[in-house]
């Protein structure tokens, strides 16, 4: 608004002035050149021709007048169109055509201005001339180069990222698109993930992640200093573009860079995926495509890696907790045996009386490893297809006599259609015998187990439940586990064995307990499709 106003008042005082001085011979015509110029000054068209139009309007009004005072207005065009000449170039080369053209318009007018103008006057003219040309060349050299540093900050937020200082993921799928477009052969692209990012953010703050891109950005830069194109792909991600003459040769020094150089520096080891062109592909969809997929194959290849060292690790874990629980059950009889023998010897004493004692303390070492080997020892199951009430039947009559004999009740409820399942009849006797066993040991006055099956959702569902002391609900994730037992001579490997008979089935086992009101073992099977007649064997480990 400011350099309107300042324009429209020029033009308006170079018209008055040249009418009061008596300069101009065509005041009519003068008048209508200050119309057209300032009418033209106003359009917001912005076409190459329109700068042309206001240049020949201002050397019109300049050689009507006959005042070298219109200089202001060469000016003010200038400043007019500097969004238009964003460039220094094309800035000094427009400075140097109006500066031209006011020279021309000058000569052409110079007989009739010298004969008017006196010599002070001249002298003030060129002072103010040349003090206005220096001080408005300044000023729009200036400004140019402020817009041209605004632009560059523009393009760098939209083209970089504001982090590394490397191109973004938009810009680099611009710049890869270009550079396939021209050149598609010999194009390496390399992606790049930090694996372990995400964890160093969490245990060491975002800053520390930061810092650390920061770092492998510029160790990227150094490692792959011939390359066409780096950029940051993603929040964890690094893209790389190379052109390569020697295929193998060039695999082999960026693998060296990023399985060795790389994780040495930044001490993080990384992830990558390649894609070459045009033997994977020769657009930029395809590459990343490849690269990408070659990226997942080489994650999912470490995460597998550590899977199994973590299920080894466990293996091992398992394997010292079994060997020291069956270490310290065989150690407490073989202690016991131990003290009797060491009285005999020094008292001369005959162990006769103590015979019953040692050869149960034996029989307890010979139980507790033949219930060992048979946890641990893999061997083969026989599955056939069976009915469950028969196994259930079997159960109730081996130990529906001692329940009763102890004075407790033993009931049952059992579907009338048979529930068939494929199963080893006798590890399930197994299974149903020592779960019924616990129960029952785990009676009070008034004391029942029940068995009961139905169906549930294509599944055969055994609920074993009693009304005894229950089981501690800190020790319910713990009776699985092998040696433990709350038992004065119990072993420990009772359920244990329960629970890998029903993993060797399908199934699943899970138990309910309240303290003193009772436990319930819930055991569920799936039940066999009527295509299952076959007699698989099945190997258990």
């Amino acid at each position: 608004m400011l350099l309107y106003l300042a324009f429209y008042v020029n033009v308006a005082f170079l018209v008055i002035t040249s009418v009061v001085m008596k300069l101009t011979n065509a005041p009519i015509l003068m008048l209508l050149s200050a119309l057209l110029l300032a009418w033209i000054f106003q359009l917001k068209n912005k076409k190459s021709y329109m700068v042309l139009l206001r240049l020949l309007a201002v050397c019109l009004l300049h050689y009507l007048t006959l005042s070298n005072w219109s200089i202001v207005l060469y000016f003010l065009l200038i400043w007019r169109d500097i969004d238009f000449l964003s460039t220094r170039a094309r800035l000094i080369l427009s400075f140097l055509v109006y500066c031209f053209s006011y020279e021309l318009i000058s000569f052409l007018v110079a007989s009739v201005r010298v004969q008017l103008a006196s010599p002070a006057f001249h002298m003030v003219y060129n002072v103010i001339f040349f003090a206005t040309t220096i001080i408005l060349f300044r000023f729009v050299l200036q400004s140019t180069t402020l817009t041209q540093k605004l632009h560059l900050e523009k393009n760098q937020l939209i083209t970089q990222d504001p982090l590394t200082g490397l191109f973004n993921y938009e810009e680099y799928h611009r710049k890869l698109d270009n550079l396939l477009s021209a050149e598609a052969s010999n194009t390496l692209l390399i992606l790049i993930d930090c694996t372990d990012l995400k964890s160093m953010n969490t245990t060491q703050g975002f800053q520390a992640g930061n810092l650390f891109l920061q770092q492998a950005a510029d160790i990227l830069k150094e490692l792959f200093k011939d390359a066409r194109i780096i950029a940051r792909y993603g929040g964890d991600e690094f893209a790389i573009t190379l052109h390569y003459e020697d295929e193998i040769a060039t695999i082999r020094n960026v693998e060296q860079s990023l399985n060795v150089e790389l994780p040495s520096r930044i001490g993080m080891n990384v992830t990558y995926g390649f894609a070459m062109s045009p033997k994977n592909g020769t657009t930029k969809d395809e590459l990343i495509s490849v690269a990408e997929g070659n990226l997942f194959n080489m994650k999912r290849e470490i995460w597998l890696k550590r899977e199994e060292n973590m299920l080894r690790s466990e293996k091992l874990k398992v394997v010292g907790e079994l060997a020291s629980g069956m270490a310290h059950e065989i150690r407490n009889p073989l202690t016991t045996i131990k003290g009797f023998l060491q009285i005999s010897q020094a008292n001369n004493y005959n162990i006769e009386k103590w015979f019953p004692l040692i050869m149960a303390e034996i029989s307890r070492m010979n139980t507790l490893t033949a219930e060992f080997l048979q946890f641990s020892k893999p061997h083969a199951t026989q599955l056939q297809l069976l009915s469950v009430q028969d196994c259930i039947q079997r159960v109730i009559s081996l130990t529906e006599s001692e329940i009763v004999r102890l004075g407790y009740q033993m009931n049952y409820i059992l579907p009338d259609e048979p529930l068939e399942i494929m199963m080893d009849a006798d590890k399930i006797l197994q299974l149903m015998l020592n779960l019924v066993k616990n129960c029952y040991e785990a009676l009070t006055a008034d004391g029942f187990v029940l068995l009961r099956l139905y169906e549930s959702q294509q599944m055969a569902v055994i609920e074993v439940i009693d009304n005894g002391k229950g089981i501690p609900h800190d020790a319910l994730d713990k009776i699985f586990h092998p040696f433990y037992t709350s038992k004065a001579n119990g072993t420990g490997l009772g359920l244990s064995i329960c629970h890998k008979i029903v993993q060797e089935h399908d199934g699943t086992i899970e138990v309910e307990s309240v303290q003193e009101k009772g436990t319930k073992f819930t055991i569920r099977f799936p039940l066999a499709t009527p295509t299952s007649t076959a007699l698989p064997m099945r190997t258990a480990n």
